[in-house]
């Protein structure tokens, strides 16, 4: 998934269809199950394309559509195994004792600072910087 119109209008077809009850392909399926896992974002998707803009929600200030792409990103990474180091690290950091949600979060938080800050510099994804960071998340850290 890329944070471009293209997905955000996916992303809004997905929420429409749940708030309807319709049935959702495969990928949706996994956005859709993004979505229930922040039901603090429910009143966003009903704004449309604002829902895109950053806004405080449950006393943080979050972009539902990108925290959205960034859940289904590291969903994608753990369903196919690639990168294989993003299933050690959920892995551990569950063996560990954290959250389901909260591990999802933690390596989300790795990616979305890597992916970000190589997007602002104009230089490709590190997935070496990535692996490092993730091998250095701990229960203790989160």
């Amino acid at each position: 998934m890329n944070f471009d119109k293209e997905t955000q209008i996916r992303i809004l077809r997905v929420a429409s269809d749940r708030q309807q009850g319709r049935d959702v392909e495969e990928l949706d399926s996994r956005i859709s199950h993004v979505m229930d896992m922040h039901p603090e974002f429910e009143e966003a998707w009903s704004m449309g394309e604002m829902a895109a803009y950053p806004q405080e929600i449950d006393g943080q200030v979050v972009s539902p559509f990108v925290h959205t792409v960034l859940h289904t990103i590291i969903d994608s990474q753990l369903r196919t195994g690639e990168p294989e180091f993003v299933i050690k690290t959920f892995n551990k950091l569950r063996k560990q004792g954290m959250e389901e949600h909260e591990v999802l979060h933690a390596i989300i938080i790795s990616f979305a600072d890597l992916h970000f800050s190589s997007f602002r510099q104009g230089k490709p994804f590190d997935h070496l910087d990535y692996e490092s960071r993730l091998n250095y998340l701990s229960y203790e850290d989160a």
